[in-house]
This record gives C-alpha cells, sequence and structure tokens, in this order.
C-alpha cells in the first residue's frame, strides 16, 4: 500500500476530501514537519485536481462535544496492524488549513469534532508513508471487521472501539455526509491516503475506516452501543 520515497500527505478533512499529494508541496505551516490540508468547515467545492485546496465556507456542521474538563486523546492503539501511536493534537491554522502531524509515525486527533467517547463521529487521521517508507497508517487496509481500536485520553480513560468496516473512496466525490455527519451514538473514523496515482503524481483516494464505541464511559459492562 505505501509507496517508499514518495511523501503521502495526510488527508483529515471535515467536510471534503482532497488535498493528498505526491511530491508537489502544499503551502507549509509555520515550522517544519510534513505539509497542511485544509479543512472546510461548511460544504466546500469539490477539490479540483490540483495540490491546492479550495476556498472554503464559514459554518458548523454539527456539536463539538468537548469534555468540560478539555479532555484529550493522547495514544491510539491498534493491535491487529501493530500500532501504538501517540496522538497530536491537529487543528486549523489561520487560513483554515489542517495542521498535518509533526512526526510521520504518529495520528493526529482533529480537535474540532468530537473527543473520542463522547457522541458523534471523533476523527483520526495519519499518514500512510514517509519520505523514508511506511508511515503509521501504512496497514489501515488490513482492519477487518471486528478488529479492536483503543484510544487513551488525558483524563486516564481507555475508550474501545470495534471495526465495522472500511471503504476506499474517491477524493473527488468523497461521502461527506456518510464520514462526517452526525450520528446518535459514539464512532470513530480513521483516515489515510489511498491510491497513487502515477500519471498525476498525487494520492486520488482515501481510506477510510468506521469504528464504533463498545466500552468506555456511560457504558454499563456488557452494553453495546
Amino acid at each position: 500500500m505505501s509507496t517508499p520515497g514518495r511523501v503521502a500527505v495526510l488527508l483529515a478533512v471535515l467536510l471534503a476530501a482532497g488535498g493528498c499529494a505526491g511530491d508537489d508541496p502544499v503551502p507549509a505551516v509555520a515550522g517544519a514537519g510534513p505539509d497542511a490540508v485544509e479543512v472546510p468547515t461548511a460544504t466546500a467545492t469539490p477539490p479540483a485536481n490540483t495540490v491546492s485546496p479550495e476556498p472554503i465556507a464559514t459554518g458548523e456542521t454539527g456539536p463539538r462535544p468537548i469534555p468540560d474538563d478539555d479532555t484529550v486523546p493522547v495514544r491510539l492503539v491498534i493491535e491487529a496492524i501493530g500500532v501504538d501511536s501517540a496522538l497530536e493534537t491537529l487543528e486549523r491554522d489561520g487560513d483554515a488549513r489542517l495542521r498535518a502531524p509533526v512526526d510521520w509515525q504518529s495520528a493526529g486527533w482533529f480537535a474540532g469534532g468530537p473527543v473520542p467517547g463522547e457522541p458523534g463521529p471523533a476523527v483520526i487521521a495519519g499518514h500512510v508513508d514517509s519520505p523514508d517508507g511506511p508511515a503509521v497508517f501504512a496497514a489501515l487496509d488490513e482492519l477487518r471487521r471486528g478488529d479492536r481500536i483503543i484510544v487513551a485520553r488525558s483524563d486516564g480513560v481507555e475508550v474501545e472501539f470495534e471495526v465495522d468496516g472500511s471503504r476506499t473512496v474517491a477524493q473527488a466525490d468523497f461521502p461527506t455526509a456518510t464520514v462526517y455527519g452526525p450520528v446518535p451514538d459514539r464512532q470513530l473514523r480513521l483516515i489515510t491516503c489511498d491510491t497513487f496515482d502515477q500519471a498525476s503524481d498525487r494520492y486520488v483516494d482515501n481510506l477510510v475506516v468506521f469504528a464504533t464505541m463498545v466500552g468506555g464511559p456511560g457504558m454499563l459492562p456488557g452494553q453495546d452501543q
């Protein structure tokens, strides 16, 4: 799945896909590290066949249920594919562009959405490869229904999710409502780049893994969502 030697830019969008790139950089955020990807906050025009994201509109997509004590996720463990990653907190910069994880081997939680374990679809994104080889989500496509995902939070709570399935989706036709739309329970999305196109020298798809919480705050023993 990975393309050694190529820079796979993280996709972690709120409402539209697009932004994974090959060797052509997008405008970088301040400081060292991977390039940034724009995060729309309202329905945006589908991305053009270019690295530069489209302008975005301002708006809200639903509640942002951040706990009052500012709890954040700090670690992601996916035993089935050997992932044990610290979690960076990803936010938008002044140009509404998501700051990608500084470390290729660390995933990042989008702080504009729910904290894992709170109602709604929490989003964690990571690179599929790096200039030196596979990155944190290189084996994300190996996850299968029933695999478990653990997210540890700063309040000491560990939240467990079970994989429901995954989809490879075209960046040009990203299923926004399915991935980021409101849900009544506590869910998780893992997102990375997929399908490197040699002709355009960029990633053209995204892999999205869907999971539902099966253990964590507010649940009784033996209770599922």
